[in-house]
């Protein structure tokens, strides 16, 4: 088994090369996707420094609206918030760019995990796939078929048309709505995306009335759509709502309905929707959900807490979720830039805050629908099914050259109530997770190669009815390439990315900076230039020196005594940052 599997793996390796192509990477979609780990670190960093002002726990994100929001300008920003900001940057204007495309990806995994979070890319033990897709101003579709053992997929598959603030879509496609990063308990991509019908707001712009404004930018998005046959009540209809908002650029809130009506043998017309929509469809699985995330920052520390409650209205059932995170720069390494982690405990049992009395049996299900919130087998929501506790510690490491690198560790207690509607394990089971994964892109010269995401994992898996032990270690590759056949700029996002440049003449200051300074970056908070040089007079006149000006331009360690002479002039102890460059040159000039 263990050679079939390697010789696989070979094979797949091997195609990949056959299938090489000199093409330019192109991201023909209209979103940002759930599904790019290293992009949502890069929103979130500009999100959490005020650089970006968006609702961003419901994705997927119009890229539009993070186009039309960035606010800062580029030499206002800090050394993490550069850096993220070119990848966002490179990735705006790649996202310009329509006309017709394809990609194909071959995935091969050795147990594939069954405890996913954001941006798992292999769930399958093996899988094959293509698509093409079309996308113009107002207009874009996406065809995808993936093979998988046993069947054909077309998931991912779309028609999208936008009209004015809205997009409407037609079709399946990602969707994560919450903060976690482990998992989200209302909608999350442990399941396969759900065919049917939503309309999305493309732009979270405030309300203009005075009594709403407070909200501050909000999204909306709208679905309906239709589940598998094979469950005790075949094809029931999904309904999903979420309200998603920012009254503070340091705390998002969300709102989420979702529902389970209709199905065979049951009515399904225009009064059982409105029903559903109040509440009043007897025997319909009704869910409501709350999140937020708060960010801070102490001791110059970034730090945020989220959390998540889910449960049906006025049945004392509600599940948990709650996390923290924090991020930072990698300092003295110029392989790394930065880095994310997070903790993250969540309870999807029934009366969570009960501990050992909880009740099991009623998560994601209802007397109706026993086997109720999933779709092909998986939960919809979070990815331990019901009756579960689990605590997950991650992180992320970004290197050069938008290199990633990602683990996760998780471990808990899997259906607790040992309830045969819970497929991930038959009985109550201690569980153990450990994966470590690195995504890179190949080029050969300036030719690319695709985008690769390899990994490893173990799991350990201890049946607490029957006494048994299950121990499984992991492997998976999985390989992807961007082609582009015809391409246009259907999109402008010019007059957004003018305001946030900095010239080539700064850049390349700031590159030196990084290049040749030896000692850390550091931040002077909101003071401009010409405050700054200001204070360098302050300090010369208090020492009576006028030669420290002539010594700065000098000597280029002389920046160390002009920083000490700062701190001990700022009561709140801020340091210099990207400044320093900038400084230099212009102490040169008045010289």
């Amino acid at each position: 088994m263990k050679n079939r599997f390697f010789r696989q793996l070979i094979l797949s390796f091997s195609v990949c090369l056959i299938m090489l192509v000199n093409t330019k990477v192109v991201d023909a979609n209209p979103w940002a996707s759930p599904d790019d780990l290293l992009l949502r670190h890069d929103i979130q960093i500009l999100v959490d420094s005020g650089a970006l002002n968006i609702p961003i726990s419901t994705w997927p994100l119009a890229w539009g609206d993070i186009a039309y929001n960035l606010t800062k300008n580029e030499s206002e920003m800090s050394l993490i918030e550069i850096t993220s900001f070119q990848r966002i940057k490179d990735a705006l204007i790649e996202a310009e760019m329509g006309g017709l495309g394809g990609q194909t990806e071959i995935k091969v995994a050795k147990n594939p995990n069954q405890m996913t979070w954001f941006n798992d890319s292999v769930t399958n033990t093996k899988s094959v796939g293509a698509q093409s897709s079309y996308l113009s101003k107002n207009l874009a579709l996406n065809i995808k078929v993936e093979k998988i053992p046993g069947e054909t997929l077309m998931d991912e598959s779309y028609l999208a048309i936008a009209r004015g603030n809205y997009s409407l879509t037609l079709g399946s496609k990602k969707n994560w709505w919450g903060p976690g990063w482990g998992s989200s308990l209302v909608l999350s991509t442990n399941a396969r995306p759900i065919r049917g019908l939503s309309i999305e707001r493309n732009f979270s712009d405030p309300f203009e009335s005075a009594l709403l404004k407070w909200i501050g930018p909000w999204d909306l998005s709208v679905m309906i759509g239709e589940l598998d046959n094979n469950r005790s009540i075949p094809d029931p209809k999904f309904f999903g709502l979420r309200f998603g908002f920012r009254p503070t650029s340091s705390l998002e809130l969300g709102f989420s309905r979702t529902s389970l009506f209709c199905g065979e043998n049951l009515s399904c017309g225009l009064s059982t929707f409105t029903d559903m929509l109040i509440d009043k469809n007897d025997g319909g699985y009704n869910a409501f959900g709350f999140d937020f995330r708060s960010s801070y920052n102490i001791n110059d520390i970034p730090f945020a807490v989220y959390g998540q409650l889910m449960g049906e209205p006025f049945q004392d059932n509600a599940m948990s979720l709650f996390g923290m995170e924090t991020w930072g720069l990698v300092d003295s390494n110029q392989q790394l830039e930065s880095y994310r982690f997070f903790v993250e405990a969540s309870s999807t049992s029934c009366q969570f805050y009960k501990h050992d009395s909880a009740k099991y049996g009623c998560a994601y299900r209802n007397e109706l629908y026993t086997d109720g919130y999933r779709y092909d087998g998986f939960n919809i929501g979070h990815t331990s099914d019901g009756d579960s506790i689990v605590l997950s510690l991650g992180g992320i490491l970004v290197g050069e050259n938008s290199q990633l690198f990602k683990s996760k560790l998780s471990l808990g207690q899997l259906n607790r109530g040992s309830i045969n509607s819970y497929q991930l394990t038959e009985h109550r089971t201690n569980f153990f997770n450990a994966d470590l994964g690195y995504e890179f892109d190949l080029y050969w010269f300036d030719i690319p190669l695709g985008s690769f995401d390899v990994g490893v994992g173990y799991d350990i898996y201890k049946d607490k009815v029957d006494n048994t032990s299950e121990n499984e270690p992991r492997i998976y590759v999985a390989w992807n390439n961007d082609m582009d056949f015809t391409q246009e700029k259907t999109m402008d996002f010019s007059e957004y990315l003018e305001l946030i440049e900095v010239s080539d003449e700064d850049r390349l200051i700031t590159e030196e900076l990084v290049d040749n300074d030896s000692t850390p970056y550091r931040d002077l908070g909101n003071f401009e230039l010409f405050e700054i040089i200001e204070i360098f007079d302050e300090v010369t006149t208090q020492r009576s020196d006028t030669n420290i000006m002539t010594k700065v331009s000098t000597n280029i360690q002389s920046v160390e005594q002009i920083l000490s002479e700062l701190n001990s002039l700022s009561d709140d102890g801020k340091t210099l940052s990207d400044y320093l460059g900038l400084m230099d040159s212009t102490i040169s000039q008045r010289n």
